[in-house]
């Protein structure tokens, strides 16, 4: 099938023409958009879990993306070009690899400064305006913002924004109890247009199940790609972040070995090739840098070899009728780190809890001092395009690194900071 009679290979703007000599496939070249574009730079300033300016050991956005690459790729090629694919996913095979590295590239490439505590500052200010929420905000970049094409962000093809897409539902179909709460998982009513270019190829019943929401309001379903980039994206956070929780001694060995215990005598030993996964392995996070290093590499190994294809006999297209998952076990210890690890003995803490408050504090002074006079505060204020002020402030707070919404913060607020030669 060649480029152009492959819908999953066509760009919104469809005006746009191959250079001379431009020998990579379609989704190659989204690849480079991404990883060449601005949004992905300012990663490696903000938060992953803990701040971006704190120390030069653990994750920032950035770090954390290439991971998920790393475990996103290598879940593509062990468990859908080595193993048997099915015979009406094969065609979709062919270069899909590209895909699944720019989605793990771009995955991120939405959230704010200050982490989830930034993203939820911003929806308190926006959530009678659209909403904020950061998957819906790298749709936003994807195609709006990013400075490849005046128009049209990176202007990509089907296919790459279909495995961006992990929210398939629009701010609009939640209910205003649910939107008030905290960031709904969704896409904005500003791309409705580009989300239904971007399902066209789809049946109506398969368009009509993918958008709905769960009797709980959530979002339930995602393409293969969006699957295969969410397992990565699981995977890695669970072990990094409980990697570099250990390495700046947020957690106590004890206290993590016996919650640990409590886990697995409640969900039993994690049963593997050639033996199990046991409560006092985690021992060797606690040991030297080299142990720690393999027995996170063990865990992740176990994490991804783990996985398996599943299939959704609902949906009619290849594309939606098949998702990576994680082993269910797995899963259970995944959501056992993040919520009960991580959450409980690291972002819950005093100390990270002051700097978050920070931040949101520091994002919510931005908005409402740029909402009263935005022409003078923001540099290309008036570019013509025709979205509400909210949504531009929102764009613009969004797109700042940890350092430079404290540097803007400073020099708005704080006494005997900031220059008119200053840098912005």
């Amino acid at each position: 099938m060649t480029d152009d009679s492959d819908p999953w290979k066509e760009r919104y703007d469809n005006s746009e023409t191959r250079r001379t000599n431009d020998w990579r496939t379609q989704y190659y070249r989204d690849m480079a958009r991404v990883i060449h574009g601005g949004a992905f730079r300012r990663l490696q300033g903000k938060t992953q879990v803990m701040g971006a300016g704190e120390g030069d050991f653990h994750r920032t956005r950035l770090t954390h993306s290439l991971e998920v690459h790393q475990i996103g790729r290598s879940l593509f090629h062990g468990k859908l070009e080595k193993e048997n694919a099915p015979s009406d996913l094969t065609p979709y095979l062919e270069n899909a690899g590209d895909v699944i590295s720019t989605a793990c590239y771009a995955h991120d490439l939405g959230h704010p400064p200050f982490g989830h505590g930034g993203e939820r500052a911003l929806h308190q200010k926006m959530h009678a305006c659209g909403g904020f929420e950061g998957n819906a905000q790298t749709i936003r970049i994807l195609t709006k913002l990013e400075k490849y094409t005046e128009r049209y962000g990176i202007n990509p093809t089907r296919r790459t924004l279909l495995s961006v897409l992990k929210y398939p539902v629009c701010y609009s179909a939640y209910p205003t109890a649910e939107e008030n709460k905290k960031p709904p998982k969704c896409y904005y009513i500003d791309e409705h247009d580009i989300i239904s270019w971007l399902l066209k190829p789809f049946s109506n019943c398969d368009k009509e199940i993918f958008t709905a929401l769960s009797e709980k309001n959530k979002p339930q379903y995602k393409s293969l790609d969006a699957s295969i980039m969410e397992c990565a994206d699981d995977i890695a956070y669970s072990t990094h972040d409980l990697e570099d929780s250990v390495a700046r001694k947020f957690l106590d060995k004890d206290i993590i070995i016996s919650d640990l215990e409590c886990f697995f005598n409640k969900n039993g030993n994690i049963d593997i090739d050639g033996g199990s996964l046991k409560a006092e392995e985690f021992c060797e996070l606690f040991s030297n840098s080299v142990r720690r290093k393999k027995f996170t590499g063990k865990l992740v190994n176990i994490m991804m070899t783990t996985t398996s294809l599943q299939e959704n006999r609902d949906f009619s297209h290849p594309l939606l009728r098949y998702n990576l998952k994680i082993h269910e076990q797995i899963k259970e210890l995944i959501d056992f780190i993040t919520d009960k690890i991580i959450a409980r003995h690291v972002i819950k803490t005093p100390k990270v809890q002051m700097l978050e408050l920070k931040g949101q504090r520091i994002i919510k002074k931005l908005f409402e001092e740029l909402s009263a006079s935005p022409e003078q505060l923001i540099t290309n204020w008036n570019d013509g395009l025709s979205i509400s002020k909210e949504r531009k402030i929102c764009d613009y707070i969004a797109g700042m690194t940890d350092s430079y919404a404290v540097k803007i913060y400073n020099r708005l607020f704080t006494p005997g900071q900031g220059t008119s030669t200053d840098e912005l």
